[in-house]
């Protein structure tokens, strides 16, 4: 029977069909089509390089051999349980992934804190969206991209995206842009992602771009005093941090020309609906949370967010990037966007998991903290990983794996011997997103039922 579910790669997680074959499955598009990625998708259910048993490992260097569930099991309990007997609970760590289902994020943070007893958990949208998380929490007191409709970026006049080549990463995402409307993309380099206005800043210098849009959105009087006034704080705080940013300033520091940074204010405020979105691009700079904040604040001014049609939103990358954060697979949050310092919140969750509050774990170290602080780093010496392969994907990844080598035991869940995986001493295979059922949360933060 056909199975409507959702394609498992990026966070727009379109509608799809899955038919049974004798081969595996037929991909048929939903409503809003599919790209490449989701079209062959269902070839990764079928594909020769599938884990189908567990693998250990008998010995440091040794080679992987095939075994039981049961023996890989043992071992992995046996070499997390040593290395708390060893050095207290902190000794093992947890890193999970944006792949995960949001049942998947939940049961592995209560696991790593409940069973476990650790404060070491995170997870690999550290790499991505911490920026734009952080932003999100002193902008609008929480640890998100607002909510915004996919409809709504259809029916806005005007978009501007700082840091995203969606024609290549998203392309379904293009239809929604609609035909007709501006489009002004800040990006260094001249992408697929056709413009309206491009504007090419030198690479780290989209906080003075975003500073310099609001210097000229002051000066040419286009800021919805209305709406700083009954909506936002701290309005005087930023008018005097952007006057330092004039036109020919902002000109000389990032080379966009005066001229084009005129049109990009105007086309945004004359536009009756505007959004403003954020990626990557704009977030992973040693200034990513201050950067985010300057292009929310460019929004805010012009009285964006809250209207329909308008608004500010963070193009979440992975497919459950902004899931996975909500449900407890970050280090400092319990799920549902509780701080885990905060005693009230700790107090909720612990009731609910039937446990004492100071049974919780505190805060531990964040994604890459925690991996450079793995085995002969002074820190873990066991580590869990859930779908997640940082020796690919981590910062520094030659000196992460060097880390991941170094520990006592390495437990890896996969579907594939990846890189990472390769060096375990115990990998788990899984099932993968066609062959489970669960939750996932797209971009918009509407939650989609994976069948």
């Amino acid at each position: 029977m056909p199975v409507t579910t959702s394609c498992p790669y990026c966070a727009l997680q379109c509608a799809m069909t899955l038919t049974p074959s004798g081969a595996g499955a037929v991909v048929a598009a939903g409503a809003g089509g599919l790209c490449r990625k989701g079209w062959t998708s269902a070839d990764l259910l079928t594909s020769p390089h599938r884990l189908t048993s567990p693998l250990v490992r008998d010995r440091k260097g040794g080679p992987l051999r095939e075994t039981t569930w049961a023996q890989a099991l043992d071992r992995a309990a046996v070499g997390l349980a040593k290395a708390q007997a060893a050095g207290g609970n902190d000794a093992v760590a947890v890193f999970g992934g944006g792949g995960l289902t949001n049942e998947k994020a939940y049961l592995l943070g209560k696991f790593a804190r409940v069973v476990l007893k650790t404060s070491q958990i995170d997870y690999n949208g550290r790499f991505c969206m911490s920026s734009a998380a952080a932003a999100g929490n002193r902008a609008f007191g929480l640890d998100r991209g607002l909510p915004f409709p996919l409809d709504d970026i259809r029916s806005a006049e005007c978009v501007l995206l700082v840091g995203s080549n969606v024609a290549e990463t998203m392309p379904p995402f293009m239809q929604r842009l609609g035909q007709g409307r501006s489009l002004v993309v800040v990006d260094p380099c001249r992408t697929a992602t056709a413009a309206t206005l491009h504007l090419a800043p030198q690479p780290g210098t989209d906080l003075a771009l975003a500073n310099g849009l609001l210097f000229l959105a002051i000066e040419l009087g286009l800021v919805d005093t209305g709406y700083v006034g009954a909506r936002t704080t701290g309005w005087d705080a930023v008018r005097s941090t952007v006057a330092g940013y004039w036109p020919g300033r902002v000109e000389r520091l990032t080379g966009v020309a005066e001229p084009d940074l005129r049109e990009a204010v105007r086309l945004l405020a004359i536009a009756p609906t505007a959004m403003v979105l954020t990626a990557r691009g704009a977030e992973q700079h040693a200034h990513g949370v201050d950067t985010t904040r300057a292009w929310i604040n460019l929004a805010l001014a012009l009285g964006l967010p809250g209207r329909p049609g308008s608004g500010f939103g963070t193009l979440t990358g992975q497919g459950n990037g902004q899931g996975g954060r909500e449900h407890g697979q970050k280090a400092d949050q319990l799920p549902g966007y509780r701080s885990i310092s905060d005693p009230a919140a700790r107090a909720h969750v612990a009731a609910v998991w039937g446990i004492d509050p100071a049974d919780l774990p505190g805060p531990g170290r964040s994604a890459y903290e925690l991996l450079d602080a793995l085995g002969d780093g002074g820190g873990p010496g066991a580590l869990l990983l859930l779908g997640s392969n940082p020796v690919v994907s981590a910062p520094n990844a030659r000196h992460v794996a060097q880390r991941l080598a170094s520990l006592d035991c390495l437990v890896v869940a996969d579907l594939v011997l990846s890189e990472t995986a390769a060096l375990a001493d115990v990998v788990l295979p899984t099932a993968q997103w066609a062959e489970e059922d669960g939750t996932t949360t797209n971009l918009e933060g509407r939650v989609l039922l994976r069948r």
